[in-house]
């Protein structure tokens, strides 16, 4: 039905109870809603189901029922009812009057509606006489059945995507994920060209050849199980080799949502999602779970000595392998994963039988059966808080002891943040949750020094000294991370300082030295490569940066290296004081 056309004008039909639909008594009830203009009055005479709430928009295909009458004399002019058949037209396109258009729009699924539409909505001042006057004013009852949604993706013509079958859940997969999908390109005469069921792909990968854009373009704007068909273009399809464009039909099946959830985000730990979970909860810290390891491969076959086993243990305790204490609290009860490890040495697990294990890489299948929910810290009182933070604080120095650093570092970090604000504590408490947070952030530093992540231990250090500018453990593990990031002149001044404070401090004065001897290096190198560079310029030593030539040019320092820093005491060190940095048997255990 068209501005200058109007539908075949069938017989009246069944108008479904319409009764006198132009009446002025029923204007009065017809009031325009919101999204509609002044010249169109809508009236609702059969709500749509409650869970239908979506609405059409421009470009998608609509199939309704409608009958037309004249609001004048209530005569019916036009009914597909009458024909039996639905009509269907494209929203905004004006293959419709302008009140059609703009009315069903504001419709949804199984709705059923009257539109009063004054003349500049329907035919104008011509109308198309005899059955419609000059300027009348036209009602419509419309049923909405359904609507293909239809999008231009590339804003080109090239590719038109229609919504064969609603997906279902909120999210859409993006460029770099990998998702089970079904696909199949017809001619535009129907004759299949390719086929391609339960095809895991990626994203970006480009694996679907020459249909690989107009793919991922329409899968990232598509649901779980939804169904849609893509006509495209010789451009977006197989070129000339196949002329006439294609039409692709996809089904997404399945969306694998994967995730680094390694402590250093390196990509050592991948898990990806092949069977989605219930709710949004993953398992917390202390939280009881039952975890299933079904199988473990090397990627290619399954591992000797492996022994499927279904788990019981509490996170964050180190009851099982780092990799799984890790997977554990990223995984929502009922989901299944394929955890990919290429640091087989945080799997090694002998309840699974794998004590030791050779190969380069791991894949487990896991399955998150079941987990107690832990009692939200939120929660929990004062009091409560810091007997869980003193308890989460043995923890990790316990893991620390065993070399699981990373676990431990987990630890730490969660009792920081659970003391991340604690002003409104009673004095007792928020004294307590100090020192808690003050051991925490020296024991996470003495971990981060471990692995080798200075400016991390540094930043841990410095968060302590902001309160206690004068703690020796602080400052030492400070010292410990420049002389880490080559800060060798820091190092020193840091150094110094906590014999100054500790003046019996031999670890301190061994690192006074080590930086000594290290900056004497960058010296050396820094005043040859200036030979080199004034070579032409001159004869006679060259002075090293930041010094003039003496007597003492080729070590200005002596031999010397700790000739700075505060003398000891005449008697040795007591028993005991050797190592006041620490708590056990090394600098960099935690602290107590």
């Amino acid at each position: 039905m068209s501005d200058d056309e109007v539908p075949d004008m069938g017989g009246m039909g069944d108008m479904g109870g319409m009764g006198d639909a132009g009446s002025d008594d029923d204007m009065s009830d017809c009031t325009p809603p919101p999204e509609l203009p002044e010249g169109i009055a809508k009236e609702i005479v059969k709500e749509a189901d409650s869970t239908n709430w979506k609405k059409p928009k421009d470009g998608d295909e609509v199939f309704v029922h409608y009958v037309g009458t004249l609001e004048s004399d209530g005569s019916e002019f036009d009914s597909s009812r009458s024909r039996s058949q639905e009509f269907s037209f494209v929203l905004g396109q004006g293959m419709v009057i302008k009140g059609w258009d703009l009315g069903v729009k504001t419709m949804k699924k199984g709705e059923l509606s009257k539109f009063t539409l004054a003349p500049e909505y329907a035919y104008g001042e011509q109308g198309p006489p005899p059955k419609i006057p000059a300027n009348a004013t036209l009602v419509f009852e419309i049923e909405l059945f359904r609507w293909v949604s239809k999008s231009d993706l590339f804003q080109d013509g090239g590719v038109i995507k229609a919504e064969v079958q609603e997906g279902s859940g909120y999210k859409n997969p993006k460029d770099g994920d990998e998702v089970k999908l079904s696909l199949k390109a017809t001619t535009k005469d129907g004759a299949t060209i390719e086929e391609k069921p339960g095809l895991e792909y990626i994203l970006g990968s480009g694996a679907l050849g020459p249909l690989s854009k107009a793919v991922d373009k329409a899968l990232q704007g598509m649901k779980k199980g939804e169904v849609a068909e893509l006509t495209c273009t010789e451009e977006y399809a197989y070129g000339s080799e196949k002329p006439g464009g294609a039409t692709v039909t996809v089904t997404l099946e399945q969306m694998y949502e994967t995730k680094d959830i390694s402590y250093g985000k390196d990509k050592t730990l991948i898990k990806k999602t092949i069977v989605e979970g219930q709710g949004w909860d993953t398992a917390k810290d202390t939280a009881k779970v039952t975890l299933n390891v079904e199988v473990a491969t090397d990627g290619a076959s399954a591992l000797p000595g492996f022994s499927s086993q279904v788990l019981e243990f509490n996170v964050g305790n180190g009851e099982v392998c780092d990799a799984l204490e890790f997977a554990a609290a990223d995984m929502k009860k009922s989901e299944k994963a394929i955890l990919t490890c290429s640091r087989p040495s945080i799997c090694a697990e002998e309840k699974l039988g794998l004590k030791t294990i050779s190969a380069e890489k791991l894949v487990l299948t896991l399955e998150m059966q079941d987990f107690e929910k832990a009692k939200e810290t939120h929660s929990m009182s004062e009091e409560e808080k810091v007997e869980f933070g003193a308890a989460r604080k043995e923890v990790g120095s316990n893991l620390f002891r065993s070399g699981r650093m990373e676990l431990a570092m987990q630890r730490y970090k969660k009792v920081i943040e659970l003391f991340s604000y604690i002003d409104n504590f009673k004095d007792e408490n928020k004294g307590k949750a100090k020192d808690l947070k003050k051991i925490c952030e020296l024991n996470r530093a003495a971990c981060l020094i471990k692995v080798k992540d200075f400016a991390e231990a540094r930043t841990s250090c410095d968060n302590v000294l902001k309160d206690d500018a004068q703690n020796v453990k602080a400052l030492f593990r400070k010292a410990q991370a420049e002389f880490g990031l080559k800060n060798f002149d820091e190092s020193m001044r840091i150094a110094k300082k906590v014999v100054e404070v500790d003046p019996q401090n031999k670890e301190a004065r061994g690192l006074y030295k080590d930086a000594h001897a290290e900056q004497k290096k960058v010296d050396q190198q820094a005043k040859g490569l200036f030979a080199k560079m004034c070579g032409g310029l001159g004869k006679g030593p060259i002075p090293a940066p930041g010094k003039s030539a003496g007597p003492m040019d080729e070590d200005s320092d002596g031999d010397e290296d700790d000739a700075d820093l505060p003398e000891t005491a005449a008697d040795p060190p007591s028993e005991g004081t050797e190592n006041k940095l620490s708590d056990e048997t090394s600098e960099a255990a935690p602290a107590s």
